[in-house]
């Protein structure tokens, strides 16, 4: 899942639709526009992505990328790849402790601290690592540590430092794993940069949609109805939106490119009433932008739709269908793939002036015969 790069010609702008209205948003600057690009397009590449720390006692389905520290008890990835399939499962910058780390589907790991909490390779992954290894069942495949290697059974074992209680060919003084936490770091701030610029720029989109309620009251509605582009929903306060519901409903966009939900406010929680029994693949479309969250609390309840929360910390004790970002992350429940598609969500790295509200009409009639060939791509680089 990719974007194409758009031709030159293209002006720069990104379509906002609806049954009711259709707008554009202003085009941002040059920088501005390829972090934005840059942005979703890891929110394909990876299931879940924390920027600093993850304590995890559950999975993930896709990729997963870790910026700081892995910890917490058992847990496992790369169960269920899907089109993430092939290379690098879980990618951590600092240590990981804790229970062992499952593996599976061929998945590798890379980490650029320790790895001391040992780890299953189910399926032929490799695992490099800057530091030292421990416990580590790689089932044929190799492992490389620059540092110690200890209680570890592979087909080869390269180590800048020391072996011991390990089964495996033995190659010291390879230091091929070096460098790897510098790397680690330097994707970590780049995409930190990336997402931080996406969650801004839904941010500042006009809403085109609004929730609207059921007769009773008790569903709370997000429907975008028929159109095409991206749709977008503005919530100051979601607690409160939701407060006293006993059902949320999304209705599955299906002409529309993406589903923007903006939500305002720095403590995000869900009341308990509630109960969110979305369609499966949301995550394709739909993205929940927590553009100002410190934190979000998404208690016991399942979640349909990509997240999008850059600075916060997320809580979840069940699962989440789509891509998930968040500064650090307390997971207790699973990370479903069916996450961010392949949307035309195009963000010209050319900036134009904003043309007069008369000839916006023509454009995005134009816009949407192109929308659906033309997308733009700046890959996450490879590690």
């Amino acid at each position: 899942m990719s974007f194409s790069r758009p031709l030159s010609a293209i002006v720069a702008g990104l379509v906002l639709a609806s049954a009711s209205a259709a707008l554009a948003a202003p085009a941002p600057t040059s920088a501005n526009a390829e972090d934005v690009n840059a942005g979703l397009q890891a929110m394909r590449d990876y299931n879940l992505i924390v920027l600093k720390d993850l304590q995890s006692s559950s999975q993930v389905q896709g990729k997963t990328f870790v910026g700081g520290n892995l910890s917490g008890g058992s847990s496992n990835y790369f169960t269920n790849p899907g089109s993430q399939a092939g290379g690098v499962a879980l990618t951590v910058g600092g240590n990981v402790t804790g229970g062992a780390k499952n593996i599976n589907n061929g998945g590798s790991v890379k980490v650029g601290g320790d790895l001391d909490s040992g780890a299953n390779m189910n399926g032929g992954g490799g695992v490099q690592v800057d530091g030292d290894v421990k416990k580590v069942n790689a089932n044929g495949a190799s492992v490389y540590a620059g540092g110690n290697v200890s209680n570890t059974n592979a087909k080869d074992i390269y180590y800048g430092g020391s072996v011991s209680s390990s089964n495996g060919t033995k190659h010291a003084g390879d230091h091929s794993a070096d460098g790897i936490q510098a790397a680690i770091a330097a994707t970590t701030a780049s995409l930190t940069t990336d997402l931080l610029a996406t969650s801004d720029y839904f941010s500042d989109l006009s809403a085109t949609n609004f929730l609207s309620y059921s007769a009773n009251g008790q569903q709370a509605i997000f429907d975008a109805g028929s159109g095409t582009g991206v749709a977008v929903f503005q919530i100051s306060d979601l607690e409160a939106a939701l407060k006293n519901r006993s059902q949320l409903i999304f209705n599955m966009p299906t002409g529309y490119d993406a589903v923007i939900v903006n939500v305002a406010g720095t403590n995000v929680k869900l009341p308990s009433s509630i109960n969110f029994n979305g369609p499966t693949g949301l995550g394709a479309k739909v993205i929940w932008n927590f553009y100002e969250a410190a934190s979000v609390d998404l208690g016991s309840k399942a979640w349909y739709g990509s997240i999008l929360a850059p600075q916060a910390q997320i809580k979840n004790n069940n699962f989440v269908e789509g891509s998930v970002v968040a500064a650090s992350m307390l997971q207790n429940g699973e990370i479903r793939m069916n996450g961010l598609g392949a949307a035309n969500l195009i963000v010209s790295s050319t900036a134009t002036a904003v043309p007069e509200p008369a000839a916006w009409a023509l454009m995005i009639l134009g816009f949407g015969a192109i929308g659906s060939i033309l997308r733009r791509r700046r890959a996450v680089a490879a590690l």
